[in-house]
């Protein structure tokens, strides 16, 4: 592959990152009652940064595999079914939990705060895929037949993207960061195979989004959970889940040759 091409990807992700963090800072400084509402302070950013990447997707005519309906439910209900599953059961698991006399520190803005953030997790997959596997997947396509090198890649920048964590995850500890980070390259490097696979970018977008929120529910629960009954470790019950995924990832390469995935992609972009 085009050395070009690495620098290029690595250049696009690292001005992504500058951009959401001048885009969040300008609000959190020139909207002082945002500093009080760093969520929908954070959700206001994201769309941003989603018009923004979506006009700059327009003015440099790149293209983006559209898929469909079809193609979208094969993604989330056949090869994301364990992640589909998993997040929705540990999703309503929390929120059952939390409901039922555990709101605790959330109080009466419990469904605001819940509301807010299933926003904010929905544009957070909508920005990131849009990056990760629309603008960069493309990018390396362009030059480069390498199916593997390509999600491999798309999922490298993934993970490492989640760098941020040691500038603002003050409330996360080493072990999460650093699992946050392999995780992202591993889950990465799912959605680019899932979303080749399906043509169906709104299928990674919503599996992506269903992961986040899954976490940020157990992480509320988590919360809880010390101030009632002890200690809750949601990122152990990701493992096996991931490991899975990478699997099927796998085995979803192994069954389709690069040939038939680069014609799937190409063939219905937009």
């Amino acid at each position: 592959m085009c050395k070009r091409k690495y620098i290029t990807g690595i250049i696009i992700v690292f001005i992504f990152g500058i951009y959401k963090i001048l885009v969040l800072s300008l609000l959190m400084s020139g909207i002082p009652i945002m500093r009080e509402h760093y969520d929908i302070a954070n959700l206001i950013a994201n769309v941003i940064d989603i018009i923004t990447i979506i006009i700059l997707l327009l003015i440099f005519k790149t293209k983006v595999s559209k898929g469909g309906m079809k193609g979208c439910a094969k993604g989330i209900c056949v090869y994301g079914l364990p992640i589909t599953a998993f997040s929705v059961f540990y999703s309503v698991q929390a929120i059952y939990w939390i409901f039922n006399g555990h709101a605790g520190l959330y109080g009466h803005k419990l469904v605001e705060k819940l509301v807010v953030n299933l926003l904010l997790y929905l544009t957070v997959g909508i920005e990131e895929e849009l990056i990760f596997r629309g603008v960069v997947l493309d990018c390396i396509f362009r030059k480069n037949k390498t199916i593997v090198l390509g999600c491999l890649y798309s999922g490298l920048l993934f993970g490492l993207a989640h760098l941020e964590n040691l500038i603002w995850g003050e409330d996360m500890n080493p072990v999460t960061i650093w699992s946050t980070i392999i995780f992202g390259c591993i889950i990465g490097f799912v959605w680019s195979v899932i979303y080749l696979r399906t043509k169906s970018l709104w299928s990674v977008i919503l599996l992506h989004f269903a992961w986040d929120f899954s976490e940020y529910c157990n992480y509320m629960m988590a919360i809880e959970r010390y101030r009632y009954s002890g200690s809750y470790n949601f990122l152990v019950r990701q493992i096996p889940i991931i490991i899975i995924m990478l699997i099927v990832a796998i085995v979803i390469l192994h069954r389709n040759n690069s040939n038939k995935l680069l014609e799937l992609y190409e063939e219905n972009n937009l």
